[in-house]
């Protein structure tokens, strides 16, 4: 009987309230109740402000007999990536020190202004001449310590370690480079370097037989002559003579350009090589690689889509990081040394004697950040060069979104969701806050949201979202127009409140 008389009250119900939709009686209706608008408990931002926290950091220390790294954490003050990695050397460096844990008479110390790089994930640590004091098995202890502890933060990969501007070969022939290192927490320090030492040319062998397959950071031009970039991969050389470790790296650096320019019609370097790479001894110390090219290196850079300074740069990074003792190398078309060079972002000026050393293209090294352009109505990530000690700041980031895809990949159809007529100058300002940033716009920078119509409003919100989000690790932004919140711009997206990181939109 409840059963019955329940469906019979919902059916009477249903009914009612079929009759009151029907009805037209000319009654002006109520209007209806809606959710209350967004709200935020932040404030916008004017000017930039990342709030910094200390920080817990690891600590990889060699211990005298100790057969594995021992980890300590440190407290650091938060700065940006390459503050804090050259932080962490100089505190694992004092501690080494402190303890003598690698038998030094002289203090372990960092190498001059610079001893720090860091270029999409790669770090290369300068250490000062005090570390030749070391044997070849504590130098590379001290390296894997160093590695280690620098791999332990998300945005570093691979390590190099030099010392005062120059690979440290681990044989007394001077030839075995110890390549790109990274972390070992747990891994047994004897047999790291038992499997080191067993790459090393057999006493009274023939280097040019001995084979070596290693780690190896590679540097490349950037088209356009943007300045180099590097990736890290594994090579397997035939020799280990200075011109076969010379030449499989420049081999290296051709496939690297020709992934990257996706073309069938990209020429190869040793192309426009007169013969392969000539090893000689400075009278202060330190190799030198001389490369002549022929008088036709022109057609080279052309196919490369950039210019011989990048050219130049991206071969002297690539072999003073790597190769054993090399101090510098010299360019060299027809028979005359290259001593001068142009390119429209860097100035590089007249290099005496032709001698081209790491310090002279460190302008030219570039860091990156990921933006989000859009292809096919979606959004795609695309890796954009920007300076490398800016490269984790939210403005620059959205500034590298703001300048748009290049030329290359507008061919590819690839475009910017902003409009064309906004500037870097319309961000106000931005913000950290817990896990969100805050961005405050212009008026100018809504205007041209409105319109560009509510069909590209939602990809255009993204693009700034995913951006940022995918950059720094926060998980969500909130925007501001000149101080102010904005319920709807053009329409289609509501933009109070705060959007999450969305790489699928």
């Amino acid at each position: 009987m409840m059963k019955k008389a329940g469906c019979l009250l919902l059916a009477l119900c249903f009914l009612a309230a079929a009759a009151g939709c029907s009805r037209n009686t000319g009654e002006e209706k109520a209007p209806a109740e809606t959710l209350p608008p967004a709200s935020v408990r932040w404030e916008a931002p004017d000017g930039d402000r990342m709030i910094r926290k200390p920080a817990d950091y690891l600590l990889y220390l060699p211990e005298r007999n100790a057969q594995r790294l021992a980890v300590r954490s440190v407290r650091l003050e938060e700065a940006d990536l390459k503050d804090t990695a050259a932080a962490l050397v100089q505190r694992l460096l004092k501690e080494i020190n402190r303890a003598d844990s690698l038998r030094t008479e002289r203090e372990l110390e960092l190498f001059r202004d610079t001893p720090v790089e860091i270029s999409r994930g790669i770090c290369t640590v300068n250490l000062s001449s005090s570390s030749l004091q070391l044997s070849y098995s504590d130098y590379y202890r001290l390296s894997l310590a160093i590695s280690t502890t620098l791999c332990s933060l998300d945005e570093i990969r691979y390590v190099n370690v030099l010392t005062a501007g120059q690979s440290v070969a681990l044989d007394s022939a001077g030839r075995l480079p110890m390549g790109s290192l990274i972390g070992h927490e747990d891994e047994n320090l004897s047999v790291l370097w038992e499997q080191m030492e067993a790459r090393r040319t057999p006493q009274g062998g023939d280097a040019g037989k001995t084979p070596l397959s290693i780690q190896a950071t590679v540097y490349y031009p950037l088209t356009d002559g943007r300045g180099i970039a590097c990736e890290s991969r594994r090579i397997s050389f035939e020799g280990q003579t200075t011109g076969q470790i010379s030449s499989a790296l420049l081999d290296a650096m051709s496939e690297e350009v020709r992934s990257r320019i996706e073309s069938d019609n990209v020429p190869d370097l040793w192309e426009y090589m007169v013969h392969e790479p000539v090893t000689s001894e400075m009278e202060e110390g330190g190799k030198l690689i001389t490369l002549s090219f022929r008088e036709d290196l022109q057609e080279l850079t052309d196919g490369w889509q950039t210019d011989i300074s990048c050219l130049a740069a991206a071969v002297t990074y690539t072999l003073t990081t790597f190769v054993p003792g090399t101090a510098a190398v010299c360019f060299r078309i027809g028979d005359t040394p290259v001593t001068e060079m142009n390119n429209r972002l860097y100035r590089v000026g007249t290099i005496l004697g032709g001698l081209m050393r790491r310090s002279v293209f460190e302008p030219f090294l570039t860091g990156s950040t990921n933006v989000y352009f859009a292809k096919d109505g979606r959004l795609v990530r695309i890796e954009k060069p920007v300076d490398r000690n800016t490269a984790d700041s939210p403005r620059v980031q959205i500034g590298a979104l703001i300048q748009g895809p290049d030329s290359r990949e507008k061919e590819k159809g690839i475009v910017s969701p902003l409009p064309e007529d906004v500037r870097e100058d319309d961000l106000l300002g931005i913000a950290a806050e817990e896990d969100t940033l805050i961005v405050n716009l212009t008026d100018r920078f809504r205007e041209a949201i409105a319109a560009q119509g509510p069909e590209k409003e939602t990809l255009l919100c993204y693009s700034i979202v995913n951006t940022l989000c995918g950059n720094t690790g926060m998980k969500r932004v909130c925007f501001f127009f000149e101080g102010r919140q904005e319920e709807w711009i053009a329409g289609e997206i509501y933009w109070a409140g705060e959007f999450l990181y969305n790489p699928e939109v």
